[in-house]
């Protein structure tokens, strides 16, 4: 695999330059891709803000790349790799899903067939623009991942091929305080669940097949998690190993966390209305329940991943 990481990270870096080009050139003024009309004309400060972020998140893309790939992104403590690869698999995660069916739909007459989640979308940005921009979204999520999955497995390989059912010693002591925290987990995401269930029943097909992703991945998530947590009780030779659990976790927290922060942050800033978010009390507090309800995922996942790598025959593996 290792004549093949050049040309991924090539393929991730090109991804992210339709994004960064147009992000800058609205930053510095222009207008390219913005029709006559636009609410953004007059989005204010908020929105230029929102648009830097914005940058500097693909920007780091751009790191992360180096990262994956370079001699030094060994040696990085795991939070400063793994902290933004996770916001980014929970950024970029549903857009891989759900952006080809929106393609679809669009060509099938369904819907807008691009990233807006209203039908005015193209009131906002060009039609073009929302094609361009998700689609090199799609494909640096696919060359990042791929990366990573290298990274992963040279890394902590070992460890991750472990079998699923394994006992940690000393786990006892803190078996009540993960129990209490998926029941946490379950309580504030049922907000969350029943608000996209709801809106299944949106007439907009973008806006249904955007609902059905985030309630998959909050789903996966809060099953990913009670595996684990069931799997750490008892030894069980052979069996599945680990890994595919702990995928299943790593996306299915960091898409509720980071979109519900994502678009909380949208609604409080106000950005979000220039983008036709029309958000009341009820969907802030789905907003923050969608976040809460994935940083919890990700600390119980943590925790018994932590677990795990201080075991006799997988220590060795987390380095």
């Amino acid at each position: 695999m290792t004549h093949v990481r050049p040309v991924l990270a090539t393929v991730a870096v090109a991804a992210c330059l339709p994004y960064l080009t147009l992000k800058l050139n609205w930053l510095s003024g222009g207008r390219t891709g913005i029709p006559e009309g636009s609410p953004l004309y007059d989005s204010g400060t908020a929105m230029w803000l929102l648009n830097a972020l914005t940058v500097a998140m693909d920007g780091t893309v751009v790191l992360l790349v180096l990262a994956l790939t370079r001699p030094w992104g060994r040696r990085l403590p795991v939070p400063v790799l793994t902290l933004p690869l996770w916001i980014a698999c929970g950024l970029l995660g549903p857009i891989v899903v759900a952006f080809p069916v929106k393609a679809l739909s669009g060509l099938l007459g369904g819907g807008t067939g691009g990233g807006g989640d209203t039908g005015g979308a193209d009131t906002v940005l060009e039609s073009w623009v929302w094609t361009v921009v998700y689609s090199g979204f799609v494909v640096q999520a696919l060359a990042l991942g791929a990366l990573f999955a290298c990274y992963v497995r040279d890394r902590w390989g070992t460890l991750l091929r472990s079998p699923l059912h394994r006992h940690a010693r000393g786990r006892r002591s803190g078996g009540a305080r993960s129990t209490y925290g998926f029941a946490a987990a379950v309580t504030v995401a049922l907000p969350d669940l029943v608000a996209h269930a709801a809106r299944l029943a949106d007439e907009h097909a973008d806006n249904r097949v955007t609902e059905a992703t985030f309630l998959l991945c909050t789903v996966t998530g809060l099953a990913a998690v009670a595996r684990l947590l069931r799997a750490g009780g008892a030894d069980r030779p052979g069996g599945a190993v680990v890994w595919p659990t702990l995928a299943a976790a790593w996306l299915g927290s960091a898409v509720p966390a980071c979109w519900g922060g994502w678009l909380l942050l949208g609604a409080l800033s106000g950005g979000g209305r220039t983008l036709g978010q029309q958000a009341n009390g009820t969907d802030l507090l789905t907003y923050a329940c969608q976040t809460l309800a994935g940083l919890l995922l990700a600390a119980l996942a943590a925790r018994q991943l932590h677990h795990r790598a201080h075991l006799p025959t997988a220590g060795a593996a987390a380095s």
